[in-house]
């Protein structure tokens, strides 16, 4: 029996995914793409024009359920996308638009080249005016090394299981098309000064000048104009946004062409004392206790690639009504969609950026460390993969690609370069990098181990042992990986070989287990500085069966009220 989840059996797959990609800069012209298109894989030769062609349905990954396609992509083998479509531009310029390809990727429109792009998890666009016509075809050329390469794979490996899951290659977000007037906001930067009652606005575009206007609900609280690319929004007597309250200001951007729809929040990301001395996460000047999950981002039918925003939407408010305030984004980058609804809902994101270097060191990221040896320096680049200067090079690009995609999500409070070891190498540089490019947002520079003493966070990983919180060093303490306890459900995940830190024979032992862990490791740590914890993990994935949701998202396997008032317990400790 192959497993779906409810909305993997219910796709649309004349049209999946079909919603806007882009929230912050919305325009009205746009076409998706998404849909049937054709395949073929070639050891390196052009594609044949006529014979070899496969179908798959985009934006899922080659070799994911919902693809439709079982094949997969070996170092040195070049995946081929062809579909062919009507177009009927509108005005000035078209755009063609990818949200993610993995690895990287030469696009052709009507034999011409359109561009290219390195990195997997990021969307990029090429300005195809002079190309589009009534009837195209798109060719696109993928070449991904997976977890043999220099650039980023996540938890992607050809040798999967455990921890390590099967490797996606290709289109695996959408796809889709805009016109841009000759007088057009390309782009555009969204900073907001909760100190100073303000939004900073950084804008690219070819307009002359631009009308901004920003709604308050259906309160019109400010209007300018402007000839410039930076525009500062005075906003006296601001309605913030919280995790309680996830209050969004509408904006809109009009040109002599065209008006374009964005929104913020204003929100402040810091860390404080508390009266015992300990530092504490604060949201908007306040003390808040960031109780999350590490949410893998894998789908039992789409493997990265979420089936709809109904499936995202499903799991965001499940966690929310559980009690959680916090997930942490784990080595994946999500689609910008994911994002927004973050932003709808009040949930705060840690972000991790996806992690790479070859070859992998079981010794260094995980025997030592699990031994308790989590300190050394991270200048002797062999040891994470990172020997090449072309991979240090892929990943800094990678980097920034990731902080200038997300920049404007109110929903983000921390960056994660890097995690457990995986690749990691100049970490400090890294955080002073990140820093200077975002000054709104935290940093944890070292998730779980090989701590610099960077960053704002002392961020520990333990499955093994009860946590105790370690010396006060000025940062905050955060517990940010924890539990991972298994219990599966063979009608609702499909494992190979069942991995997990601890196992149990059904819910209600599972359900007990957890509680007494959140106690021992969370709860009773919160008084002693305890700033936060990531329960180990959202969902099922693959061999991996330590979620709280199983794989297709049916079951729920724990208690949902003794969770929430686990973490309505976690989260009033902190005042």
């Amino acid at each position: 029996m192959t497993l779906l989840s409810p909305w993997g059996e219910s796709l649309n797959r004349q049209m999946p995914l079909p919603e806007y990609p882009r929230m912050q800069l919305q325009r009205g012209s746009f076409t998706n793409l998404n849909g049937i298109w054709e395949y073929q894989i070639t050891d390196g030769a052009e594609p044949g024009r006529n014979d070899g062609w496969k179908e798959i349905l985009v934006p899922f990954a080659l070799g994911s359920k919902l693809s439709g396609s079982a094949d997969h992509l070996l170092p040195g083998q070049v995946l081929w996308y062809r579909k062919r479509f009507r177009y009927e531009a509108q005005t000035g310029h078209t755009i063609l638009n990818f949200e993610a390809v993995d690895q990287c990727c030469t696009v052709w429109l009507n034999g011409l080249i359109a561009g290219s792009h390195e990195g997997g998890y990021t969307p990029f666009s090429f300005d195809v005016t002079n190309m589009i016509k009534d009837e195209n075809e798109i060719l696109v050329k993928v070449r991904d090394d997976s977890d043999q390469g220099i650039y980023a794979y996540g938890k992607q490996k050809l040798e999967n299981g455990g921890i390590w899951y099967t490797p996606m290659e290709g289109i695996w977000q959408t796809v889709w098309l805009e016109d841009l007037p000759d007088h057009a906001v390309q782009d555009i930067k969204i900073t907001p000064d909760y100190d100073h009652e303000a939004v900073y606005l950084r804008m690219a575009g070819t307009y002359s000048q631009v009308v901004i206007t920003v709604f308050e609900g259906k309160k019109l609280v400010h209007r300018g104009i402007t000839v410039d690319k930076d525009y500062t929004i005075p906003l006296k007597d601001f309605h913030p946004w919280s995790t309680e309250d996830p209050f969004l200001y509408t904006m809109y951007l009009q040109t002599e062409d065209e008006t374009v729809k964005s929104y913020f929040g204003m929100r402040k990301f810091s860390s404080l004392k508390d009266e015992s001395g300990h530092m504490r996460f604060a949201l908007n000047d306040r003390p808040l206790f960031l109780s999350g999950l590490l949410d893998q981002g894998y789908t039992i039918d789409g493997l990265m690639t979420y089936p709809s925003d109904d499936a995202m939407l499903y799991e965001l408010k499940k966690f929310k009504s559980m009690g959680f305030n916090m997930l942490r984004k784990h080595i994946k980058q999500e689609c910008r969609r994911w994002y927004y609804l973050c932003d709808l809902l009040g949930i705060l994101v840690m972000q991790d950026m996806p992690s790479g270097g070859h070859p992998y060191s079981t010794m260094w990221t995980s025997w030592l460390p699990t031994a308790g040896f989590r300190t050394f320096k991270d200048n002797a680049y062999e040891k994470s993969g990172r020997v090449s200067a072309e991979s240090r090079r892929a990943y800094n690009l990678e980097l920034d690609q990731m902080l200038d995609s997300l920049y404007n999500s109110p929903c983000i409070f921390a960056w994660v370069p890097f995690n457990e070891g995986w690749g990691q190498f100049d970490s400090r540089k890294a955080i002073d990098h990140i820093k200077a490019y975002d000054t709104t947002r935290l940093v944890d520079g070292a998730s779980g181990w090989h701590d610099q003493g960077g960053g704002d966070f002392r961020s520990d990983h333990c499955y093994f042992h009860t946590f105790h919180v370690p010396k006060n060093d000025g940062r905050m303490v955060l517990l940010s990986e924890f539990g991972g306890y298994t219990y599966a459900d063979m009608h609702h995940s499909e494992p190979k070989k069942v991995y997990g830190y601890k196992k149990f024979l059904d819910r209600a032992q599972l359900n007990d287990a957890v509680m007494q862990c959140y106690q021992k490791n969370v709860l009773d740590n919160v008084p002693k500085g305890l700033a936060g914890c990531i329960y180990t993990q959202t969902a099922d994935v693959q061999d991996e069966c330590n979620g709280i949701l199983t794989a297709d998202r049916r079951v729920v396997k724990i208690d949902e009220r003794q969770m929430r008032r686990m973490n309505e317990k976690c989260i009033r400790g902190v005042k």
